[in-house]
């Protein structure tokens, strides 16, 4: 009952912040083209050339940190996959205890990765953020905010920096797949939304 609730406040942010990404977007473009009609002087056309530019911000980086964050993560996209399939998936006894004996190894294997791969995502993350300039979108900064917060419950968890009985509710949302999907959706819809 709770999943249908979080997932159907999931799919109506993720909607209203794709219709708001998109009616932005509208709204730019109708001014970019207001400002074509009215012969746009030649020092107004490089400012605009400039922040198109900043726009852009740093690729390298972006790069950099999405696939450093895809690693960082597939401890986790490999645990939620296995949990749902042994979940909604008629399949025999020994094939489930070998998806979670399997489960258990890639985590044990895998977790120290994300430990230590996640603050260097934060630390390239801040790099682009730094060397990009977006006025056509906030959507990818929203993305930041929500893996800031993931990321911060989650250091409060490894160090266990909580009161013990906060404990399990912490974990609970640190670990709720919701907010990587919000993550992704803003970033992926956010970046979309610039190009």
């Amino acid at each position: 009952m709770k999943t249908s609730l979080y997932l159907k406040i999931s799919i109506l942010v993720a909607g209203i912040l794709i219709i708001g990404g998109a009616m932005g977007k509208a709204i730019m473009a109708d001014e970019h083209h207001s400002r074509q009609r009215h012969h746009i002087e030649n020092e107004d056309q490089d400012r605009a050339h400039s922040r198109q530019k900043d726009d852009e911000g740093n690729e390298t980086a972006g790069q950099m940190a999405a696939w450093l964050l895809a690693a960082a993560n597939l401890t986790v996209v490999l645990s939620l996959l296995i949990k749902w399939i042994n979940r909604f998936k008629s399949l025999d006894s020994g094939i489930k205890t070998a998806l979670l004996k399997f489960n258990r190894s890639q985590k044990k294997l895998l977790m120290p990765i994300h430990y230590w791969l996640n603050p260097l995502v934060f630390i390239i993350l801040l790099w682009h953020w730094g060397a990009s300039c977006c006025r056509s979108t906030a959507l990818p900064e929203w993305g930041f905010i929500i893996l800031v917060i993931i990321m911060g419950i989650g250091i409060l968890l490894k160090f266990k920096l909580s009161p013990k009985f906060l404990r399990k509710g912490i974990y609970q949302i640190h670990t709720q797949p919701y907010a990587l999907i919000a993550l992704v959706t803003l970033v992926t819809i956010g970046h979309f939304l610039m190009d």
